[in-house]
């Protein structure tokens, strides 16, 4: 399968979302998928001029890219030069998206204007379990879509909204470490550098 962009529009007046999803490879399905899912097509409109309607108005004050130091990234394993910002370099309104890797393991981060309420009440998502993070709390989850649990998402509050600790295991053997552990492990580490 060789897919190369992603392509969301709505059709005019019928509210129909259709959301067309490719990539290179299926390195970015996982992080596209989630971000996508997560963000779903809604059913806001636009009048007058193209402005933000709804949840996801405005910006995450996090930049998952400009604000994780590289030496944190190191310390999880994963290459700092590996960066890859938002969604094949496409800014998403209402999101700051940052992936890094090392071999088939991925590591993203998201932070959205989209609150913690709105993580949880997503239909995409499910097996929620409360986690501490150090002196905050958040909860880990999977994606429905996720069959081979090879995906788990770490989610905390965070400026008014939420960011998503994402670790994706993309290999055909055995996980490396199991995918919650590895993204609770990953949330703890960048806990001083996520704004409460």
């Amino acid at each position: 399968m060789r897919l190369s962009r992603v392509d969301r529009y709505r059709s005019a007046g019928s509210g129909e979302c259709r959301v067309r999803v490719q990539l290179r490879g299926l390195a970015g399905v996982g992080l596209v998928c989630g971000a996508l899912v997560l963000a779903g097509c809604g059913s806001e409109t636009v009048a007058g001029e193209a402005e933000a309607v709804g949840t996801a108005a405005g910006e995450p004050v996090f930049s998952p890219c400009d604000d994780i130091p590289d030496d944190a990234l190191r310390a999880f394993g994963v290459d700092p030069t590996t960066e890859s910002r938002d969604i094949l370099g496409v800014k998403q309104p209402g999101w700051n998206v940052c992936r890094w890797n090392t071999g088939s393991q991925f590591l993203a981060v998201f932070a959205t204007t989209y609150t913690m309420d709105d993580v949880r009440s997503n239909k995409h998502n499910e097996d929620f379990a409360p986690i501490d993070l150090g002196n905050r709390s958040g909860v880990t989850y999977r994606e429905v879509a996720d069959k081979d649990r090879r995906r788990c998402d770490v989610a905390v509050e965070s400026g008014g909204g939420a960011v998503l600790v994402q670790w994706s295991d993309l290999g055909t053997g055995p996980t490396a470490e199991e995918p919650c552990a590895a993204a609770t492990r990953a949330a703890n580490g960048l806990m001083p550098f996520i704004p409460s």
